[in-house]
């Protein structure tokens, strides 16, 4: 389930894209901004003498250091806590974040890759601050793993977003509450060409705290021969995709990152089975096996599909892009609904694609896509959420299980509490599905409901029966009354 959550996140979902919108302000600065910023912070402590820290998530336990002031930390973990999963760490979505947030902006498309894990403790300090001098920041460049060129240019290539506040940092003397360091809050190369024409507004160059002047000694520490090469538009783009993709892939040594996650060609969306008593010049089918052979033919059972959808983003110009929102390549929704006869069940599913007079076979390799039982189904039409009267929000999770001799049935669920401090350290809740006399038994399954309290967006199921466990994983709050009881 992670690669396909975080493929979603990634292209299709409007969940995470959301928070940045088309380069969303938030108090005077922009979430994009606010998220760089909490991604480079924590990657700060990778040392590549040891292969120690690194983007890791250990900011969560670090948000106290004078290195990590300002608010804007804490209401970033804020928006990626609601982004977890039991699969998916803070790290992933961090790193992800850095490649939605740049992109909203107006920045270029870095390519993002999954698998990081998230530590357990703080990690060493090593933030660079302002008011120290050019060796103390090429040296922690160094340990990171950035030459003093890259310093150079990953500093203007974070800064190209965000500010300076007043209040985070008193002894840069501002005249008001913030200034930008470009003087713009979408991605330019003013960081850079401003710099070079002498008319920046960056208060770590312009302070009159010479002390605080840190971007000033970064960017002239090679007599501006880095900041020069960066004044073209195509040579800042490049270099700003490959050391900020650097920046996210700096990870512990151990940890083995994914190839990069592009759109999945012919992917297979979240397929449920629960009892039920346009793109131009195609057409997509359905096929499916018997589970217990009585019903389809060898060939399989087919339907062709009837809903159709287009993939919707938004750019960062706040237009719509019919498809991926990073990348402008269109892509087609096919939803199907198909009655499965009760007593053959179904094994396992497959795709045909008629299109232009040429069939293609979706089929996993030959192997087609498994349903793995057909026991224990979670049921969004007799499963129930909305508000009650003295109650507020419910949300009831109901499962149907057939004939097995069951001991134990609990959902559970990751909870991030949003009062539990910035850690966000999530915790496992569990609840006791029993029997539900509401629902009548129907072809030989009994209906078993629980009211979930907190109102999780993802749960499992697990059932305990006399020969093994059987679990219903990722259940999504979205798919709660989906389809109606008949």
């Amino acid at each position: 389930p992670n690669l396909d959550y975080q493929e979603r996140l990634l292209w299709e979902s409007g969940a995470f894209r959301g928070f940045v919108g088309t380069c969303q302000e938030r108090d005077s600065s922009t979430v994009a901004a606010e998220w760089v910023r909490l991604a480079y912070h924590d990657m700060s402590t990778h040392n590549v003498a040891d292969g120690s820290g690194g983007l890791d998530g250990s900011i969560r336990f670090e948000t106290a250091r004078p290195e990590n002031v300002g608010a804007g930390m804490i209401r970033s973990l804020d928006d990626f806590a609601l982004l977890l999963t039991p699969f998916t760490s803070l790290a992933d979505i961090m790193a992800m974040g850095v490649v939605l947030g740049y992109q909203a902006c107006g920045g270029p498309t870095i390519p993002y890759r999954y698998g990081r894990i998230d530590a357990t403790q703080a990690g060493v300090p090593g933030v660079p601050e302002p008011h120290q001098d050019l060796q103390s920041h090429t040296d922690s460049f160094a340990r990171q793993g950035f030459s003093p060129s890259e310093m150079i240019a990953l500093v203007a290539c974070g800064h190209t977003l965000g500010e300076v506040r007043k209040d985070d940092f008193p002894t840069a003397n501002l005249n008001q509450d913030f200034v930008l360091f470009s003087g713009e809050q979408a991605y330019n190369r003013g960081i850079v060409t401003k710099f070079l024409d002498g008319s920046t507004v960056n208060p770590l160059v312009t302070s009159s705290n010479e002390t605080m002047r840190s971007d000033l000694r970064i960017f002239s520490s090679d007599q501006n021969s880095t900041m020069q090469k960066l004044a073209a538009k195509e040579t800042f783009d490049s270099t700003c995709i490959d050391l900020l993709g650097r920046m996210i892939n700096t990870v512990p040594s151990g940890v083995q990152l994914s190839d990069i996650l592009d759109p999945i060609e012919n992917k297979i969306g979240k397929t449920r089975l629960f009892l039920f008593g346009s793109a131009e010049n195609r057409q997509v089918s359905i096929l499916w096996a018997d589970r217990n052979p009585s019903f389809c033919p060898s060939s399989g059972c087919k339907k062709v599909n009837s809903d159709v959808e287009s993939l919707e983003n938004f750019t960062p110009d706040g237009g719509i892009r019919r498809g991926f929102g990073l990348i402008d390549v269109q892509a087609t929704l096919y939803h199907f609904s198909v009655l499965i006869d009760a007593n053959a069940s179904i094994s396992k599913f497959w795709f045909e694609v008629e299109q232009d007079g040429q069939t293609i076979i979706v089929d996993n390799d030959g192997e087609g896509y498994a349903i793995d039982q057909d026991v224990l189904l979670f049921d969004p039409a007799r499963s129930t959420d909305g508000f009650v009267p003295g109650e507020g929000f419910v949300l009831i999770t109901t499962v149907g299980v057939n004939g097995h001799s069951l001991s134990k049935l609990e959902a559970t669920s990751l909870r991030n509490d949003p009062n539990a401090g910035p850690e966000h350290i999530p915790t496992i809740e569990t609840w006791e599905l029993t029997l539900d006399d509401s629902h009548p038994p129907a072809i030989g399954y009994s209906f078993y409901s629980v009211k979930l309290d907190t109102s999780p967006s993802i749960w499992d199921v697990k059932g305990t029966f006399s020969d093994g466990d059987i679990t219903e994983e990722f259940i999504e709050s979205i798919e709660v009354g989906s389809v109606p009881v008949t």
